[in-house]
């Protein structure tokens, strides 16, 4: 087994790094403020194949290898949480069609997904049912030639602004689980709507949205695999996205150490830097611990990833969990290390204090990796 990362990595790293620093961390705290959505970030990530970094090149992406993307994603959120959000929430969208698109839907959506000529969204959240995904009111008829969508969505990332959704409807109410299936609907479909935008705690500039559907007429070719299938393609989706959210996680909490450890050499009390008192080393020495740990467990779940035929269900969850905790744990150290200037705006891990907490929410409840993570021990 080996622990290094490759040139190849090693490069995607530094070129996404390098971006981050010029591009998106200047913006950040604007976005945050000010509750945009970053569009201007979009096709400069997509000029340098972030949007479909790890999807093969003939479906339209760059070919690198899952922990590439994994590294790319920790990147971005390292500099804005809400643009790396953003950028997970695109492939939740596109990696439904990867895995059960057909030929002429990968031509038509996933391609264009992958090169970053359109975002993507997913929509599955509704508002009675966010982990009971069985429970969804949506429905899907077929209607001739057409399915005809009614229901409404909660907390979808990138909602309005995303030219394709990948949406999950029932097709047959009476099945349960198994009556979900999957669909392309486009951006302008008669129909589809938006509500208002959602005024979050973090992640602000990652706009989630109520998305509406009254009698949303779509071609039945717009239907992924086939009825019935949905809830297996949308399960496998959220296991792979949940490596994103780790990542996710990974970004902030290196942001939240450097924050500390910079300000810890720089902020004076009692003659010398506070840098020098052993308590304030500890916690230094405890984030540190957290991230490192965090970020070898992902890394090693992103290669399963790239395995044809692994599920990794719990080991997907095991490290949404342990990183979203971890990061928790490392960016109250980090606001405790800047004392009462944590608590204040002008700080940047006031911003990333806030911008963690969804971390423990979305993808599945720290709970929700907890049941995932027992069922399998209990079998």
């Amino acid at each position: 087994m080996n622990f290094d990362l490759t040139d190849e990595q090693k490069s995607i790293r530094d070129m996404v790094r390098n971006f981050t620093r010029d591009v998106i961390t200047p913006k950040a705290e604007e976005i945050d403020r000010e509750n945009r959505f970053p569009e201007e970030h979009i096709p400069k990530m997509a000029e340098l194949g972030l949007l479909g970094i790890a999807y093969p090149e003939e479906d339209g992406g760059v070919g690198a290898d899952a922990i590439s993307e994994a590294i790319a994603v920790e990147e971005i959120t390292y500099g804005c949480a809400a643009t790396g959000s953003i950028l997970t929430a695109h492939y939740l969208g596109i990696d439904g069609l990867y895995l059960a698109s057909n030929k002429e839907q990968r031509e038509k959506y996933l391609v264009p997904g992958c090169q970053g000529e359109k975002l993507f969204a997913f929509c599955l959240t509704e508002p009675n049912g966010g982990t009971d995904v069985a429970s969804m009111k949506t429905t899907a008829k077929l209607d001739g030639d057409n399915y005809v969508i009614n229901g409404s969505k909660i907390f979808i990332t990138n909602g309005a602004y995303a030219d394709t959704l990948v949406v999950y409807a029932k097709t047959d109410t009476s099945k349960g689980s198994r009556g979900i299936s999957a669909f392309i609907v486009e951006k302008g479909t008669p129909g589809l709507s938006f509500g208002a935008g959602d005024d979050k705690m973090g992640i602000r500039g990652a706009k989630t949205d109520e998305v509406i559907f009254e009698n949303c007429v779509i071609p039945k070719e717009n239907l992924v695999g086939e009825e019935g299938q949905g809830f297996k393609i949308a399960m496998q989706v959220v296991d792979r996205g949940r490596i994103g959210i780790a990542a996710m996680a990974i970004g902030l909490s290196q942001a939240a150490v450097d924050e500390a450890v910079n300000y810890s050499k720089e902020r004076e009390a009692f003659g010398k830097t506070i840098s020098n008192f052993q308590g304030l080393q500890w916690m230094l020495a405890e984030m540190e611990t957290d991230l490192a740990v965090g970020r070898l467990y992902t890394y090693y779940v992103a290669s399963l990833k790239d395995k044809e035929g692994f599920r990794l269900s719990k080991e997907a969850s095991i490290a949404k969990l342990f990183t979203a905790e971890a990061s928790n744990r490392v960016v109250n150290k980090a606001v405790q290390v800047h004392g009462g200037y944590g608590y204040m705006k002008e700080y940047t891990v006031e911003r990333l204090y806030r911008d963690q907490r969804i971390l423990e929410i979305f993808e599945g409840t720290s709970q929700v990796q907890k049941m995932v993570i027992s069922s399998y021990l209990l079998k």
